[in-house]
């Protein structure tokens, strides 16, 4: 469950750092997130939160 978070903590936290998404279908490629300042700070806020419950859950041993 803590792995998953962490994975899930990660991309949000990547995208918003980068503004950049990954597809993979049809082909592997990067495109432009096209976010805002707002759409950024929400993915930030989320993906932080997500990486500090998954940092808690793997130290309570879930």
């Amino acid at each position: 469950m803590s792995l998953v978070l962490l994975l899930v903590g990660a991309v949000l936290v990547a995208v918003a750092m980068t503004n950049r998404v990954i597809r993979f279908y049809p082909a592997l490629a990067v495109l432009p997130a096209r976010l805002t300042e707002a759409g950024r700070a929400t993915l930030t806020t989320v993906g932080g939160s997500t990486l500090i419950i998954a940092f808690f859950l793997a130290l309570s041993g879930v």
